[in-house]
């Protein structure tokens, strides 16, 4: 039996691929940073547990995340005989960013030991066994992430924000968010990377310009959180619909995933059609987890879900032209408003009156 093996296309073009790489590495550097000074500069909300030792843990989690993803790629390296391709930067670009995006996704709560099992489970489990950058299914920083929250879920701790308040905005509590203090990063966040949305939206742009990430993802992804929450605040908020869409899209990890994950080159679709659909896949698994689930950010599940239909995708689309490009667009469109209109009758308790409404009216039993 004889196996035929080719590069993939992020590896052929490596020139290319590398550049991307150094300007997504700079953008992560950034928002690091960010994650880090916000904690001592901003004003502690009230409930938040921000002071020096949190700006400690955030610096320390983020170097021994960076660090960690890098000694493991060595050691891999050195058993195969290619550790000569460590010897210059950027081949250290990869594994420090697959570290610190890692580190980013994680609260200040994790222990570090929690930190550099998830990094070893994303580093070597997720990407070395399937042969390294460019050859993995799933997103190996998504893969480590998701290990320590399922393991270790009881020393992962949460404060209680704005996710958590949307939560029991249903029991009885009011619905009531400082938008200034949602824009520059002024509370509990979910996760380090979680931070100033005008940040993130910065980079977002930049990225786009750059074309690191393709607004055929990363914006279709936060157009149809943006239309999903929008809808399900209009269903059970009324004029609140708006601050329900805001916290929604500016919390959480919605615009981190804009900006770093929805959108990875390795792990997401090809063509036009599946890009779409991707991230509409992506959208309503995240609004999915967190108006249904038990979990109140659904983006880590949601992401490795797009990435392990993403070769079934691919195989799907193998052509496009403007007939298939109106019909995928259009049907989308049509998946996004039902999927509104479902989650927010189902946080109403009316989805079963508001289905038989709709047999009755269409001339069904």
């Amino acid at each position: 039996m004889e196996f035929t093996t080719k590069k993939p296309p992020i590896k052929s073009n490596q020139g290319r691929s590398y550049k991307k790489q150094l300007t997504l590495h700079f953008s992560l550097m950034v928002v690091s940073l960010a994650a880090i000074f916000t904690r001592a500069l901003i004003p502690v909300v009230e409930g938040a547990t921000w002071g020096p030792e949190e700006m400690f843990k955030t610096f320390l989690m983020l170097l021994l995340g960076a660090l960690t993803s890098v000694v493991i790629e060595v050691l891999y390296s050195i058993k195969e005989g290619t550790s000569q391709d460590f010897s210059e930067y950027k081949r250290l670009v990869d594994p420090i960013n697959t570290g610190l995006l890692i580190a980013l996704l994680l609260p200040t709560s994790t222990p570090i030991y929690v930190l550099l099992l998830a990094v070893f489970i994303g580093v070597y489990i997720g990407k070395l066994v399937f042969g390294g950058y460019g050859y993995y299914i799933f997103n190996p920083a998504l893969v480590g992430v998701l290990f320590a929250n399922i393991s270790f879920k009881s020393f992962i701790t949460y404060g209680n924000t704005p996710l958590v308040q949307l939560k029991g905005v249903l029991s009885g509590d009011s619905l009531n968010f400082n938008l200034v203090d949602l824009f520059i990063g002024n509370y509990d966040a979910i996760a380090i990377g979680s931070t100033s949305v005008l940040i993130l939206f910065v980079l977002f742009i930049y990225l786009l310009i750059t074309k690191v990430i393709d607004i055929r993802i990363s914006g279709v992804f936060v157009g149809s959180v943006l239309l999903i929450s929008l809808i399900i605040g209009y269903i059970n908020f009324g004029a609140g619909m708006w601050s329900y869409m805001i916290v929604n899209v500016v919390t959480g990890l919605t615009m981190f995933a804009a900006v770093f994950l929805v959108g990875e080159s390795v792990s997401s679709p090809t063509s036009r059609e599946t890009k779409w659909i991707y991230a509409v896949i992506v959208a309503v698994m995240t609004m999915l987890v967190r108006v249904v689930g038990d979990a109140f950010e659904g983006v880590v599940f949601a992401i490795l879900l797009g990435n392990m239909l993403t070769p079934f995708l691919n195989r799907a689309v193998t052509r496009s032209n403007r007939k298939t490009a109106l019909k995928t667009s259009i049907s989308l469109v049509v998946v996004v408003l039902l999927t509104g209109a479902i989650l927010g009758f189902i946080l109403q308790g009316r989805l079963i009156e508001v289905f038989n409404a709709a047999l009755m009216i269409g001339g069904g039993f």
